[in-house]
């Protein structure tokens, strides 16, 4: 396996010009709309042509077959009329003559508009009119003439043959006419019938031929998508499953050969980093067993220095203070003082050594970690106050407090340490201390406001370290190492704590807050109780 200029090992298709999955994509959308637009221009033209015989047939040669008819019609009327008048003298009979002569015109005028553009039939229908004009040239307009002349032989005439021969001319020209009319329309009845086969086999190709498209569109489809998708979903399975020595081979068109060469290499690049972190974890667990040696030592450390060293500083501070007892008589004003010093820096060294031995206890493990009320912690540090409290006149304001998982005796720890530097570091008035809380972000925040001296901002990080102090040891007493070991049990219980640099100014007292994960808090209660006052008052020797 070898590794590309950036890290990345990507494993290629041979070099084949072939077209990437957009372009082919592309190309075949392309493809499938020109055969579709011309398979929709294939099927409009049809049923276009449908729609035009259709019309024709309708709207033309019915009507014009029927005129054809009704034209015949208004001059078997006419001569019927004429030769009725010419029969019986009766002027009442010649008006089917009048009435349907000006109806021919419309009709004939009407039908010559139907049969425009057809030679045949504008000859056929001016052969009909010349003949229907002749008829009443020599026959319709003369018998008249002689019925109103009063001529006996016009009713003679009028059954004779001139007459029928005339009018049996108009027949032979209408019934031409008729017949030409139905040839052509039969020929549009069956054009409309071929247009109406045409939109038919039209439609069935389109669909043979959608079906025919979308199976071609499938089958491109699931050879150059699913398939190698498939291909590809298998070998990262198998990877997943835990065979990362499984090379995963690119397959299919560029775009999903490349995410496989991608997935590859993400494949080899975890590979080399679990590599990396199995190594890691070799020296982790090596470290973690020096790293247990050490806290061994440390807790072996811790008992010495606890047991072996208190021991001879107890005994120092004992022998002075007997000898200052027994042999005080003899001892000048300097010999006592020496004597004083040197038991204060014995009981000083004790109280350090109780305080390192507490701070470095702290933070060795969860498992101890229970339920805890806030409020029943803060009662005990107030408790164990109690000979402070009293003799500072302090006056203790607490709101109600929530159960949290944590280590009690840690959290009496903490609120004991900060009720006792409010308590220490006080003014001229007498201590008030107030302990709020309340729920910001899902977390607890907790607050210890005073009256006190209060910290200028510039000390608000220093003031959390070890032995750091502000104030000489003759002023107040202590070893630097409470709020250092306050941070510590908060860090220990997932939180943090501060100075609010936005609390009181300087010689107007201190806030400090810290906060408690919300995750860790029970679920069951927030203890409701009512905000409290502890007010001591009185004297405390010491």
């Amino acid at each position: 396996m070898s590794l590309s200029a950036t890290g990345r090992r990507r494993l290629r298709v041979p070099a084949v010009r072939a077209w990437s999955l957009r372009t082919r994509v592309g190309r075949v959308v392309l493809a499938m709309l020109a055969f579709l637009a011309a398979l929709l221009i294939a099927v409009s033209f049809s049923i276009d042509r449908l729609i035009v015989r259709g019309d024709e047939l309708v709207h033309r040669w019915l009507p014009a077959a029927a005129l054809s008819q009704d034209v015949l019609s208004d001059l078997v009327n006419q001569e019927t009329g004429v030769r009725g008048y010419a029969l019986s003298n009766n002027v009442a009979l010649l008006e089917p003559y009048n009435q349907y002569r000006a109806q021919e015109t419309i009709d004939e005028n009407q039908l010559r508009r139907y049969v425009a553009g057809h030679r045949n039939l504008v000859a056929d229908v001016n052969d009909f009119a010349q003949a229907a004009k002749q008829w009443r040239a020599d026959i319709a307009v003369p018998f008249i003439e002689r019925v109103r002349k009063q001529d006996p032989a016009v009713a003679r005439d009028a059954a004779g043959p001139l007459a029928k021969a005339r009018f049996d001319m108009v027949r032979q020209r209408a019934a031409k006419l008729t017949a030409d009319l139905d040839s052509t329309r039969t020929s549009a009845t069956d054009a409309r019938r071929h247009a109406a086969v045409y939109v038919w086999a039209t439609l069935s190709v389109t669909g043979v031929l959608m079906l025919a498209i979308f199976w071609f569109v499938w089958r491109g489809l699931r050879g150059s998508v699913l398939d190698p998708i498939e291909r590809l979903a298998r070998q990262a399975q198998q990877v997943a499953e835990g065979d990362l020595e499984r090379a995963i081979v690119p397959y299919g068109p560029p775009e999903i050969a490349d995410l496989g060469a991608d997935v590859d290499a993400m494949r080899y690049r975890i590979v080399e980093d679990l590599a990396v972190v199995e190594r890691s974890r070799t020296e982790l667990l090596q470290r973690t067993e020096e790293l247990a040696r050490s806290n061994a030592d440390l807790e072996q450390f811790a008992y010495v220095a606890s047991h072996d060293l208190s021991e001879p500083l107890r005994k120092v501070a004992n022998f002075c203070q007997l000898l200052e007892r027994q042999y005080a008589d003899q001892l000048d004003p300097k010999a006592r003082q020496y004597i004083d010093f040197a038991v204060d820096g014995a009981k000083r060294m004790q109280l350090l050594i109780n305080d390192l031995l507490a701070f470095s206890r702290v933070g060795r493990t969860t498992e101890r970690f229970v339920p805890v009320p806030l409020g029943e912690a803060l009662t005990q540090a107030v408790s164990n106050l109690e000979a402070g409290i009293a003799a500072s006149s302090a006056r203790i304001d607490r709101a109600a407090m929530p159960t949290v998982l944590g280590d009690k005796t840690l959290l009496v720890a903490l609120f004991q340490n900060l009720l006792s530097n409010a308590i220490k570091y006080r003014g001229e008035s007498p201590p008030v201390v107030t302990v709020g809380c309340e729920m910001v972000d899902d977390e607890w925040h907790i607050s210890v406001t005073d009256n006190g001296i209060g910290i200028e901002s510039q000390y608000a990080e220093r003031i959390f370290a070890i032995f750091q102090r502000l104030h000489l040891r003759d002023e107040y007493e202590g070893t630097g190492i409470g709020l250092a070991l306050c941070r510590k049990i908060v860090e220990f219980h997932g939180g943090r704590i501060w100075l609010d640099e936005q609390a009181p100014a300087q010689n107007s007292g201190a806030k400090f807050v810290f906060t408690l994960p919300h995750a860790l808090s029970s679920p069951l209660v927030i203890v409701d109780e009512p905000t409290e006052t502890v007010v001591s008052h009185g004297s405390l020797e010491g």
